[in-house]
């Protein structure tokens, strides 16, 4: 790590500890009415990270660097007149960049109306449906790029600005989600990775005269839900865009195109694990439909040893994708390590993607990481094959309050 990036998670550390000792704000510091029905005092949580990674090999796109960026996290949760108020915000200096970055991801209240209905409303991170780093019915924003360096996996889950309203019924429950404005995904586009670009038909860094169009309109999603005698069913619909880039304008420019979604999920137990299966049908109104279903099974192999396995299918009417994922976990009897490796696996076009990765506890508040982003290939035009000149290595090192 440079000693820039030494001397800011120095400086960022000794914010976390005078955060960490003013975490409970008593009612004398609010001397108005905010306190005067019940206790207000505030949780204050959060963390301080230095992370720093590099690629194996030099591109000709990008430096050896792949991350190098001291990070604060700072939260709040807050509940007064029955209303929960959260509060999530990060800041950082990106050591790839040489730029300071910050995100709110969490600005939000939620409440409860009729006894029956929950309401969130504002900046949150929303998720659902059963795949395992495989999103068929979840369509809600990921950050790709943070993934794909080595950043924690809680980044794969971009904020989004909505109103979620849960009601819960006798026979079913339902969610809605709506998004004033379409939230994309953090894709990749070349300024921090590498990708394969079909305009040129090779693959490419940073292009300024490559012009992302983005919509401009809102969207919506459903789930309709339910548990019964411990089966978990789900129907779900989306009405938006798609999430990156896929359409062409006639100036060959990249833009989102029109997306509509319809699907469904079953998870349940079966013998001594857990078993789901998903299905979605993408309608992208001016390309061609196509289907995404998945079954997965998961169980503890043995003593603090699990594994899980997922077959992917994607089918069009001209091409077919196939991925096949398997997530092995072990964990040590004080649960201070962790050992994990998840693999992508595509039979028909022959690449795929490791990611092993280790989380050591040290202590309550210390803790260590790294892992490994590897992606092999037959071709540089498919899916994982793109990535390959971004094969990376990373080390994180996190304070927690």
């Amino acid at each position: 790590m440079t000693y820039r990036a030494f001397s800011l998670f120095t400086v960022l550390f000794t914010l976390a500890q005078a955060a960490s000792a003013q975490d409970s704000w008593g009612d004398e510091q609010w001397d108005s009415d905010w306190g005067t029905e019940q206790d207000q005092s505030i949780n204050v949580y959060g963390f301080v990270e230095a992370a720093i990674g590099g690629r194996f090999e030099s591109s000709p796109y990008h430096k050896r660097l792949s991350i190098a960026e001291p990070r604060l996290q700072l939260g709040f949760d807050e509940r007064w007149q029955d209303i929960t108020w959260t509060a999530k915000a990060d800041g950082w200096y990106d050591g790839f960049d040489e730029t300071w970055h910050g995100q709110i991801r969490e600005l939000n209240a939620q409440f409860t109306v009729f006894d029956n209905t929950d309401i969130k409303v504002g900046r949150q991170v929303l998720t659902w449906g059963t795949g395992d780093y495989l999103f068929l019915n979840d369509l809600f924003p990921k950050d790709w790029q943070s993934f794909f360096v080595g950043r924690d996996q809680e980044y794969l889950k971009a904020p989004s600005d909505a109103l979620r309203i849960t009601s819960y019924f006798d026979w079913f429950n339902i969610d809605f989600v709506w998004s004033p404005e379409f939230d994309h995904d953090n894709y990749i586009r070349g300024e921090r990775l590498s990708y394969f670009n079909p305009l040129t038909g090779q693959l490419t860094g940073d292009d300024p005269s490559i012009q992302f169009i983005e919509p401009t309109r809102d969207e919506y999603a459903v789930r309709l839900f339910r548990n019964y005698d411990g089966v978990e069913y789900a129907v779900y619909g989306y009405d938006g865009f798609t999430k990156s880039p896929e359409a062409v304008t006639e100036n060959f420019q990249p833009t989102f195109g029109r997306l509509t979604v319809v699907g469904a999920s079953v998870r349940m137990t079966f013998g001594p694990g857990l078993v789901n299966t998903e299905v979605a049908n993408y309608n992208r109104h001016n390309a061609a439909d196509h289907w995404r279903a998945l079954v997965g099974y998961e169980q503890e192999l043995w003593t603090r040893f699990t594994g899980g396995f997922q077959a992917y299918i994607e089918k069009g009417d001209t091409q077919t994708r196939t991925v096949l994922t398997t997530r092995l976990t072990w964990r040590d009897e004080r649960d201070d390590l962790n050992l994990s490796l998840f693999a992508f696996v595509s039979p028909n076009q022959n690449d795929g993607y490791l990611r092993p990765t280790f989380d050591y506890r040290i202590d309550d508040n210390w803790s260590f990481s790294g892992g490994f982003n590897l992606f092999f290939r037959e071709t540089p035009n498919t899916f994982f094959g793109q990535f390959t000149e971004n094969n990376n290595a990373y080390l994180r090192m996190r304070y927690a309050f």
